[in-house]
């Protein structure tokens, strides 16, 4: 029926917007191969004036944790949490939420290329826990180093001026402290990557199809650590592992916070990490994603390790944020799109609490 009669489109919203399934199916249609926001990006950002050509054949991104997988048998931990009620340094922390996992040295190797993917989005000092703290990327940095990385990048596609962000935030610093190399996002670092073949299908909650990636860290690195903030979500509930790998989307991709659970999980799909580690020593619980008063951050101390980025986000939800992980829509997606069951060789449950009844969440307590 047509809007004259005062009825309402079967795919609008009361309020006149589009429903998520039909915002879905319209940028899934727009995308075609290339991606809507791939093809707005280079417009806007085409250097070589070559933005009328043929776009090159999308990629794919590399499984890096293929390589761990086999060595985490049936008892192996799944997550480690270490806690401090003092005043433990943050690589201390870092390096004890390692140990049960068997040490940086499990994961990174003689040679390596790791690529470090913390939150640096927005232009906010560290006390306001809008972004990673600098200590736990300086922290990751050594570790890795000490277990024979060649080289060390520290990259993200902020939302404000990332000059700015990477600063202010005083990831610049900690970074080239560390001896790793900052990655500014530039056009030309980025590709479209295939997240998955043909167009996203709403009805199994898919968002991305094929979409224009920060890929050039990503193509020089063969192991990649997330290092994510544990913050409050207006939209999402929660930014936290999975959320993280938002930075490396470009493009239009602001228009995705109307599926914004979907795209979460997309986004965990989409990279299979070599681990991730949660810098919890604040936690932004109120007015996220950007913060902005010291009295929404909590001091809490605590540094997160694991391999299960659902079971991870699960955990850092109920547990660092203080809600109930049955209400955050994208673990479930997220488990349905790769988590035990689909055949994907990596972890992916959202049941955190069944890793703990088998033994595989590790606690360590310390003091300062």
């Amino acid at each position: 029926m047509s809007e004259s009669n005062g009825t309402r489109p079967a795919n609008e919203t009361p309020d006149g917007g589009l429903t998520r399934r039909r915002f879905l199916r319209r940028v899934g249609a727009a995308a075609g191969a290339a991606g809507l926001a791939a093809a707005g990006y280079v417009v806007l950002h085409d250097p070589t004036g070559k933005a009328g050509l043929a776009r090159p054949k999308p990629i794919t991104l590399p499984d890096y944790f293929e390589t761990i997988y086999g060595g985490f048998g049936a008892s192996e931990p799944r997550l480690v949490i270490v806690r401090t009620n003092g005043k433990t340094p943050v690589a201390e922390m870092v390096r004890l939420a390692l140990e049960p996992l068997g040490g940086m040295g499990q994961f990174i190797a003689r040679g390596d290329v790791v690529l470090l993917k913390p939150n640096v989005a927005f232009d906010r000092p560290p006390v306001l826990g809008a972004t990673t703290s600098p200590e736990v990327v300086a922290a990751v940095a050594r570790m890795c180093f000490a277990a024979g990385a060649a080289k060390v990048l520290v990259a993200d596609n902020p939302i404000e001026t990332p000059a700015n962000c990477f600063y202010k935030a005083k990831i610049t610093d900690a970074a080239k402290q560390a001896g790793a190399t900052i990655v500014l996002p530039s056009a030309r670092q980025f590709r479209d990557v295939q997240v998955r073949p043909g167009q996203p299908n709403p009805d199994r909650h898919e968002a991305l199809g094929t979409w224009s990636i920060l890929y050039e860290p990503l193509k020089t690195a063969n192991k990649v650590i997330g290092l994510p903030a544990i913050k409050d979500h207006n939209l999402g509930g929660a930014s936290m592992c999975m959320k993280n790998w938002y930075g490396l989307l470009g493009g239009r991709r602001n228009q995705f916070h109307q599926a914004i659970h979907e795209v979460i999980s997309d986004l965990g799909y989409m990279v299979s990490p070599t681990l991730v580690i949660a810098d919890a020593t604040r936690v932004l619980m109120r007015n996220g994603p950007t913060g902005g008063r010291i009295d929404d951050v909590k001091q809490a101390g605590t540094v997160v390790v694991g391999v299960d980025q659902v079971a991870f986000d699960a955990w850092c939800y109920e547990n660092l944020l203080e809600r109930d992980p049955a209400t955050l829509t994208y673990l479930q997606y997220a488990e349905d799109k790769f988590g035990p069951g689909t055949g994907a060789r990596r972890f992916g449950q959202r049941n955190w609490k069944d890793y703990r009844d088998r033994g595989l969440i590790k606690e360590i307590n310390v003091s300062g």
